[in-house]
């Protein structure tokens, strides 16, 4: 009989390797994954799999560059335009947020870090520990 495996969820890092901010998210998000893929090693080696020691793996996607239209659009549709304002520097509103993004600025003007899970429509804007910690445990399980 055949398994289909699940794929994994994606999380996406909006990152500048210049922010501290973002650097400790970055961190928290490498140290997430490594401890769910050892606990997912000895749950494999050990034979147990008790639901309370599962953890999540996530795909960790760390862009630095230039954020597209088309990402800022999917974040909106998720968090609510009104919000634009958090996400890109200067931004009166999504037609002004788009120009920006589309100018010479566009990769500057994005406030980092922005973390995305696009598998369930959810951000975490800025270092926001416990609401990073909050997406983590709400993935669902492998």
């Amino acid at each position: 009989m055949f398994k289909f495996h699940k794929t994994l969820d994606v999380l996406t890092l909006f990152h500048s390797p210049r922010s501290e901010a973002s650097n400790r998210v970055l961190s928290a998000l490498k140290t997430a994954n490594t401890a769910a893929e050892e606990s997912s090693a000895n749950i494999s080696t050990n034979g147990n799999t008790s639901a309370g020691e599962k953890k999540q793996i996530f795909e960790l996607d760390v862009v630095e560059g230039p954020m597209t239209t088309t990402q800022l659009r999917s974040i909106l549709d998720y968090i609510g335009e009104n919000k634009v304002e958090d996400i890109v520097e200067g931004a009166r509103g999504i037609h002004d947020a788009m120009k920006i993004l589309e100018g010479t600025k566009g990769v500057d003007a994005v406030k980092r870090p922005i973390v995305v899970d696009w598998n369930n429509g959810r951000v975490v804007l800025g270092e926001k520990q416990s609401a990073l910690q909050e997406l983590i445990k709400s993935l669902p399980k492998s």
